[in-house]
């Protein structure tokens, strides 16, 4: 096997071809994440995003989108952004044979959204949550139809705090695909007041982050495509979802909802009135990406379950150093008080072993952003 290293925006039409031939190969790679558009939008903003081509016997047999860092250490295309990662590759290759990083000239690979059947073989690595999933490829009724108690009691709540809203609001309707950048302006203002409700900082669209939402929002890509659901009581928005659509899959990634309106569960009326809508749309599945969090759970019927760690070079530094730092890492969670355990494993995530990127590799589009 040998690896050519090219920058996204050098892949040409041939490369993305064989790159979306592959995505046919496995039901997993129908994520938006996994298209070759969302890589090329990355590489508009980062100049450290960099694809591994990977050949054998003079055929193509997989792409690795990734940014590099420290030299030799690779993170998933988008890091953090990124809720589906690893390497699209031909059957019977794995991310975890040894040569795939040896001829990519990486050391490690680290990862925390990585499909298990992905994941096949690698080293090194933990079980983490899954991704939720509503397979509604025999349509809205037949989904919810094969539901228990539990949405039978959910439904009736929301369907009843729908009714209110109407009330009191006004009439309730779905734009599935705005292309208003004022409503875009909106919906990032809920998001961020979220994030001041519960203490974070307020940085949604913002920096190299918010460069590629606006990339992605733009448009123009030949499969990828964003889309922004707003949902209105009357003629104010009270709850919109920015997320990506390919291959008849919706990822379900930025949601928001005005505060006000909390008392009505706007983000679940918003969720079903999508869900309803999907097969208009071509949409056949709603990913809602990793964690248990209700309204995932509410909707979801099947899930994708995830791994996350590294997939390190034999004998390289950087194996030894997350394997050490494991082992460190679970013996302090065993002797720390229960609050404190589990602080030192997210510090080394954020700064060493997760996926968050430098901010500092930026192109003149983010920091325009």
């Amino acid at each position: 096997m040998r690896s050519t290293l090219v920058t996204p925006a050098e892949l040409d039409a041939e490369c993305i071809r064989q790159w979306e031939d592959l995505r046919a190969t496995n039901p997993v790679y129908a994520s938006p994440f996994y298209s070759p558009d969302f890589t090329k939008a990355v590489g508009d903003v980062r100049s450290d995003a960099q694809v591994a081509i990977f050949e054998q016997d003079g055929r193509i047999v997989g792409f690795l989108p990734f940014h590099r860092v420290r030299r030799r250490i690779a993170k998933p295309i988008g890091g953090h952004l990124n809720d589906y990662h690893g390497a699209i590759l031909e059957p019977g290759v794995s991310l975890a044979d040894r040569g795939v990083l040896q001829v990519a000239d990486i050391q490690a690979y680290d990862f925390d959204h990585l499909p298990v059947v992905l994941g096949q073989g690698t080293r090194a690595v933990d079980a983490g949550q899954a991704s939720p999933q509503m397979d509604l490829r025999s349509g809205y009724e037949q989904c919810v139809a094969t539901k228990g108690a539990s949405w039978q009691r959910g439904q009736r709540d929301f369907a009843r705090k729908a009714r209110k809203m109407e009330r009191e609001l006004g009439p309730v309707r779905l734009e599935f695909a705005s292309h208003s950048p004022d409503l875009f302006e909106r919906h990032a203002a809920m998001r961020n007041a979220l994030y001041r409700k519960i203490g974070q900082r307020e940085d949604y669209c913002t920096g190299w982050e918010g460069a590629v939402l606006r990339r992605l929002r733009e448009g123009g890509f030949a499969e990828l495509r964003s889309v922004l659901n707003v949902l209105f009581a009357g003629s104010q928005p009270v709850a919109a979802h920015f997320g990506l659509v390919s291959r008849g899959v919706l990822h379900w990634w930025f949601p928001a909802y005005e505060l006000s309106s909390h008392p009505y569960s706007p983000g679940l009326q918003l969720i079903d009135h999508c869900a309803r809508q999907a097969a208009s749309h071509g949409i056949a599945t709603i990913d809602f990406g990793k964690g248990d969090d209700r309204y995932k759970t509410l909707f979801a019927d099947c899930s994708c379950p995830m791994l996350k760690g590294s997939i390190c070079s034999n004998d390289a530094l950087a194996g030894r150093v997350r394997t050490g730092s494991a082992h460190v890492l679970a013996l302090a969670e065993r002797v720390l008080p229960a609050g404190v355990g589990p602080y030192p494993r997210r510090l080394v995530e954020r700064l060493w072993t997760g996926t968050m990127l430098p901010r500092s590799a930026h192109s003149p589009l983010a920091r325009k952003g």
